[in-house]
C-alpha cells in the first residue's frame, strides 16, 4: 500500500470537505481555507493540510476569527490539527488557550487485505428507542473519545455519509463492544466514527460500506480509523498503518453556556416521533386514506381552509403561506420551546422556532403544505398545530391561540375557511 499516496487521497477526499447539504440543525460556513460549522451545542473547524509556508501572523488571525465566531454563539470549539499541518498551527491554539487532547493515530488499510469480518459474531446495530441499543449508547459515552461521537453520528449519518452503519459485537447474548462508520459520498474511503474497544473485527465488519453490493459505481477501497492505545495495537497488528497522527485542541468561551440539543433533531432513533403519531391516532382520531375525510377529528377552536387557492400563482403564495405559519408559529411559543414537524412515513424533526430561520441560523424545518403527504406542525403536548391533509387539499389549525394568530392572514390568502369547530 502507497502510504503517501493514500494520505494524498485523504487530504483531498476528505479533510476540508463541504458537505452538499449542512448536517441537521447545524450551519456551515467558509473561512479562507476552513469550515467551520455550528451545531449550537459546539462547533468544529476542519481544513485540508495547510502550507508549511504559512505566516505565523496568517496562522494567529485564522485562530483568533474562529474563536471570535464561535464566542459569539456561545459555542465550546473543535479543532482537529494533523501531523501533516504546519507546528505552527498547533502552538497558536495553545497561545490563543487550547487545550489539545492526547495524540491519536490515523490508521489505515485495505479491506482487501483485512477480509468481511461476516463471521466475527458481528451484527448490525438498528439504533432505535430500545434497551439493548440504550446499551450501545452507554457504551459509546463512556469509552470516548471518539473521531465521530456516536449521538452526532445518529444525527448527521444521513447527511455526510452516502451509507453508514452501527454494528455490535456480542458474546453469547452479551454485548462486548459497539462501532459505527460511514461512506462520504464520492470518496475512496470507510471512515469509522467510533469502536468502543479493542476489536478489529468490528472495524472489518465495515467493509461492507464499500463493496460493490452496496454502491454500483465504485468501490471504497481503503478504511479509516483514529485509534490510541490498545485499539491501535490491536489494529496495527491486524494490516492497518498509521498515516499521520492526529490531535483535538478545544476551546470554550468565558462564561459560555451552550445549548444542550441542537436547534432541529431529527425525530427518528434516539427521538422517535411513534408516540406522537399513536397519540394523534388515539386522540385525534387520525386515519391515512386517500378518499375518506377530513382524516383528522379536529379539537376545538379549529378553522379549516381549502388550499386550491394556492394552486394559483403558486410559488409566491406557497411562501406566503410559510412565512404566516413560522411567524404564528414564533408567536405562539417561547425561547427555549420545542414543536414538531411531521411527514407521514417519513423522517420528522423536532425544533426550537426561536433558533431557526433567518441569516447564520438553520433554515426552518419542513412546510405547513401537505406536498405529496400529510404534514404537521405540532406542540409536544398537542395543544395546538396545523394539520395539512394532500388528498383533501386542506389546511387545518387548531388551538385557540394559533388559530387567533392565522385566521385573518389565512383567510386574506386562501378564502373564507371550509369547516370551523368550536
Amino acid at each position: 500500500m502507497d502510504i503517501g499516496g493514500v494520505l494524498a487521497r485523504y487530504d483531498e477526499q476528505v479533510r476540508g470537505r463541504v458537505p452538499e447539504r449542512p448536517p441537521v440543525g447545524a450551519v456551515v460556513e467558509r473561512d479562507g481555507p476552513l469550515v467551520r460549522t455550528h451545531y449550537g451545542t459546539h462547533g468544529t473547524v476542519r481544513h485540508p493540510p495547510l502550507p508549511r509556508t504559512t505566516p505565523r501572523a496568517e496562522l494567529a488571525e485564522l485562530v483568533r476569527r474562529q474563536q471570535q465566531a464561535f464566542a459569539g454563539r456561545g459555542e465550546p470549539a473543535l479543532w482537529k490539527v494533523h501531523g501533516n499541518d504546519p507546528p505552527e498551527l498547533a502552538e497558536e491554539l495553545t497561545a490563543a488557550g487550547f487545550a489539545a487532547d492526547e495524540e491519536r493515530s490515523l490508521l489505515v488499510a485495505e479491506f482487501e487485505a483485512l477480509g468481511t469480518g461476516e463471521r466475527d459474531g458481528v451484527r448490525h446495530l438498528v439504533l432505535d428507542g430500545s434497551d439493548w441499543c440504550a446499551r450501545a449508547r452507554e457504551l459509546a459515552v463512556s469509552s470516548g473519545p471518539h473521531a465521530l461521537p456516536l449521538r452526532e453520528f445518529e444525527a448527521d449519518a444521513l447527511g455526510l455519509h452516502q451509507l453508514s452503519e452501527a454494528a455490535v459485537l456480542s458474546d453469547r447474548g452479551r454485548m462486548v463492544a459497539v462501532g459505527w462508520a460511514g461512506r462520504p459520498a464520492g470518496t475512496d474511503f470507510v471512515v469509522v466514527g467510533g469502536v468502543t474497544g479493542p476489536h478489529p473485527e468490528l472495524v472489518r465488519y465495515f467493509a461492507r460500506l464499500g463493496s460493490k453490493r452496496y454502491l454500483a459505481d465504485r468501490v471504497a477501497p481503503y478504511c479509516l480509523v483514529e485509534a490510541h492505545g490498545e485499539l491501535r495495537t490491536e489494529l496495527s497488528a491486524a494490516g492497518f498503518a498509521e498515516v499521520t497522527t492526529v490531535r483535538t485542541h478545544r476551546w470554550a468561551p468565558a462564561d459560555a453556556t451552550p445549548a444542550r440539543t441542537r436547534p432541529v433533531r431529527k425525530t427518528i432513533g434516539a427521538l422517535d416521533d411513534g408516540p406522537v403519531w399513536d397519540r394523534l391516532e388515539r386522540e385525534f382520531g387520525f386515519r391515512s386514506c386517500t378518499s375518506r375525510f377530513p382524516g383528522f377529528d379536529a379539537p376545538a377552536p379549529s378553522v379549516t381552509w381549502s388550499l386550491d387557492a394556492v394552486d394559483q400563482g403558486r410559488e409566491e403564495r406557497l411562501d406566503q403561506l410559510g412565512q404566516i405559519a413560522e411567524r404564528a408559529l414564533r408567536a405562539v411559543t417561547g425561547p427555549g420551546d420545542t414543536l414538531y414537524w411531521l411527514d407521514w412515513q417519513h423522517i420528522g424533526y423536532a425544533f426550537e422556532p426561536h433558533r431557526v430561520g433567518g441569516p447564520g441560523r438553520p433554515r426552518w424545518p419542513g412546510s405547513v403544505y401537505p406536498d405529496g403527504d400529510y404534514h404537521l406542525y405540532l406542540d409536544p403536548e398537542l395543544r395546538f398545530g396545523t394539520f395539512g391533509h394532500p388528498w383533501e387539499h386542506t389546511l387545518c389549525v387548531f388551538g385557540a391561540s394559533l388559530s387567533a394568530v392565522m385566521e385573518a392572514e389565512l383567510t386574506g390568502l386562501l378564502g373564507g375557511p371550509v369547516r370551523r369547530r368550536g
